[in-house]
């Protein structure tokens, strides 16, 4: 005897709404007439005739942007099992971020908000910013020694100096549903920095540091990218050192005592990410 399936008319539906969105709808299915003597009946359940397939839609206009996520079995009798349908929206499916491969000759701009939080990191330095200004320097001590010293009598001794500065430091995070697998835009992005003005800031002062997905439906992924905001810019900075103090002499000259390097690599996010970001 083939398996016959009676859906909704046997339990109570439930579903969910969220911000005038139903964002949930729970089914029931009695599968009866099955036949089997192992655990495999279960998945026969799934298989009869009747029952809707894994990832398929709810025909209603009103749900048509549910999808069918889970499907759990449950034998009631030796015959018969119940097979609870749950419709939902892929858990924070998100906003819609394009799909094109980074390099694209042409690609679409999408409006996408973003997240921004804001903390601050402590690091090192041996210069001296002039608040806001933008103008630097070495940072630069003295002392002049009593004329009693045995080793630097009456002498004044200029020496640089190194302080812990905490500097406040941006992250932005974007997240949504994205076409196609981002491995290779991933690859493209992490360590890059903006190659111009970005959100607000200057040139080099964004990085990508992290890109994550997880699967959705095939060929769509739900991707975040984070980007973190670095004041100082992202370049390293080197700097000559005096070996015989151990610290940078006096009077090194920007771009020649010490300078940035330019090491990663210089991104339009814009384009890459195919989506003008909002945050």
């Amino acid at each position: 005897m083939s398996a016959t399936v009676h859906i909704d008319s046997l339990e109570t539906l439930t579903m969910k709404e969220k911000w005038g969105t139903i964002i949930e709808v729970t089914r029931l299915a009695i599968v009866k007439g099955l036949s089997g003597t192992n655990c495999f009946v279960m998945y026969d359940a799934l298989t009869a005739a009747g029952i809707p397939s894994h990832n398929s839609f709810l025909t209603d206009s009103h749900f048509s942007h549910l999808h069918l996520v889970d499907r759990d079995v449950k034998m009631t009798d030796v015959d018969t099992a119940e097979v609870t349908l749950v419709y939902g929206m892929y858990n924070d499916q998100g906003q819609w971020l394009g799909g094109a491969d980074p390099g694209s000759p042409v690609w679409q701009s999408y409006a996408a908000a973003g997240k921004t939080s804001c903390s601050v990191e402590q690091k090192k330095t041996n210069l001296y910013r002039e608040g806001g200004t933008g103008a630097e320097s070495l940072i630069v001590l003295s002392h002049t020694y009593p004329g009693d010293d045995p080793d630097y009598a009456g002498r004044t001794i200029l020496q640089t100096g190194e302080v812990d500065v905490y500097i406040p430091q941006r992250t932005l995070v974007l997240e949504g549903q994205k076409y196609g697998s981002p491995y290779t835009l991933a690859n493209f992005l992490i360590g890059g920095i903006n190659v111009g003005w970005w959100r607000g800031a200057a040139e080099h002062t964004w990085m990508c540091t992290e890109v994550a997905w997880e699967y959705r439906r095939t060929p769509y992924f739900f991707v975040t990218f984070t980007f973190q905001h670095n004041p100082d810019t992202w370049n390293p900075t080197a700097v000559f050192i005096d070996d015989r103090t151990s610290r940078p002499p006096q009077g090194l000259v920007a771009g020649v005592g010490y300078k940035y390097v330019r090491y990663h690599r210089e991104i339009d996010f814009d384009s890459a990410l195919q989506v003008i970001v909002m945050a």
